[in-house]
């Protein structure tokens, strides 16, 4: 069941690939992960966008180059399938899950849409591929892939935001920073370390 699911999200990536935006050439789409919360659409309504506003508080956009982290699972990623697109869907093969081997590896980001539908809830996925052209494109279920670790964060983590401040808090103890400079970074690095886990 899971493979005629992933599958059916090749074809619909792939018909997202192809789709005409409605959007002009010099406007760009936002979605963030708060409009996430009570965007609808129908079955075959596609929704695409330029940039993503992540539960992280960072953007993502078409062109970014992301980095792969670590899988979730034993030796595949969760979150991030691979497929060689539409002949692949043609052909009936369901995407795989992307290998251990991709770890560390950069893909470059080259669609932003949101999948599923009312019943499953829906979600932002990412159609990327690797950096060079014949590299297999990957579809990924982006705030999970994020939230695992998956794909890294383009922005500080929590614990990294904590580090710093406290690094700092030093840097003006020893009289190497002044107070201004750590009220303006603090102010900076609380909307990081005081986000909802």
């Amino acid at each position: 069941m899971k493979k005629v699911i992933i599958g059916l999200l090749l074809i619909i990536s792939t018909s997202v690939i192809n789709a005409q935006e409605t959007t002009t050439e010099n406007e760009t789409k936002t979605i963030t992960y708060e409009e996430m919360k009570s965007i609808s659409k129908g079955p075959f309504q596609t929704i695409l966008c330029d940039i993503y506003v992540a539960k992280d508080g960072h953007q993502y956009k078409i062109g970014d180059t992301l980095k792969i982290g670590r899988p979730s699972s034993n030796k595949t990623f969760a979150y991030i399938y691979e497929s060689s697109g539409a002949m692949d869907a043609l052909a009936g093969k369901a995407p795989e899950p992307l290998s251990v081997n991709a770890s560390g590896s950069n893909t470059i980001v080259k669609k932003i849409g949101v999948g599923g539908t009312k019943r499953t809830g829906f979600k932002i996925y990412v159609i990327s591929k690797g950096v060079c052209s014949l590299c297999p494109q990957y579809y990924s279920d982006f705030e999970e892939a994020l939230a695992t670790g998956e794909i890294q964060s383009l922005g500080m983590t929590r614990e990294q935001a904590i580090a710093k401040l406290k690094e700092a808090k030093d840097l003006v103890d020893l009289g190497l920073m002044t107070k201004e400079d750590f009220e303006k970074l603090k102010d900076e690095l609380s909307k990081i370390i005081m986000q909802k886990q």
